[in-house]
């Protein structure tokens, strides 16, 4: 009887979700951090009562206009602590160390409210970048690059400031800020300077439907920071033909 006792007690023990009688709201696909959760986003799975986690909701209903605070997997609980009600409330646990892929550097470009999209570009974000010159006879407007990733977003403070290997975890911030810190190769980064120098540069911010996350690999046009070699007004016109006309 014992024995009998024991197993159905270890068995209702590891049964875990999908097997109780209490509804739990959890992702139904993986949930990427700052994106609205919706309710097609959210399923229903019966837990055991001692097994639901604090926080837990029990109806899809019970989740309006919150968006992810972290990434969270499918089939995870969407529990309260993993849900704000604005996206720039979002700070969340970073690198200690600025996440810049072998090959490449970062580099830090100007902004502002009109500039950059009101302040609504975030770290993790992805943007284009758009440069204005004057040519001969008239004012170029032009797309000089796309996919662009944001790695921090105004100053770093001297309290959370990263340092390569150190183990600071500053947060992310939001809202208007005068400076974007971005990934780029190094001729990227002498193009911008060009740019910053010569006209004007403008940022539009992409879709997050749009972003093309892939692993970092070493750009074949721009392998090391050593491969730059400088740039004059005749490279951008090659780069970007017909951008000085």
């Amino acid at each position: 009887m014992l024995t009998f006792v024991g197993v159905i007690f270890y068995s209702t023990s590891v049964a875990g979700a999908g097997a109780g009688n209490v509804p739990v709201v959890v992702a139904a696909h993986d949930l990427a951090v700052r994106v609205p959760v919706l309710p097609a986003d959210v399923t229903i799975v019966q837990y055991h009562s001692g097994d639901v986690p604090p926080g837990a909701f029990s109806k899809v209903t019970d989740l309006v206009n919150v968006v992810a605070a972290i990434d969270i997997s499918k089939g995870q609980p969407v529990t309260s602590n993993l849900l704000i009600g604005s996206t720039d409330s979002v700070i969340g646990p970073q690198s200690g160390y600025l996440p810049i892929p072998s090959g490449y550097v970062a580099v830090t470009i100007p902004t502002g409210e009109q500039q950059g999209v009101g302040g609504y570009i975030q770290v993790g974000d992805y943007i284009s970048l758009v440069a204005t010159v004057a040519g001969k006879t008239s004012t170029n407007i032009r797309t000089i690059y796309t996919n662009i990733e944001v790695i921090r977003v105004g100053p770093a403070s001297s309290e959370t400031a990263p340092i390569q290997g150190s183990t600071s975890n500053p947060p992310k911030v939001g809202g208007p800020s005068s400076s974007l810190t971005v990934v780029a190769t190094e001729c990227q980064a002498e193009f911008l300077t060009w740019f910053l120098s010569n006209g004007n540069l403008k940022y539009t911010l992409e879709s997050y439907h749009d972003y093309n996350v892939q692993v970092a690999a070493a750009d074949p046009t721009c392998p090391t920071v050593q491969s730059a070699k400088g740039v004059s007004a005749s490279d951008i016109a090659t780069r970007w033909p017909g951008i000085l006309n």
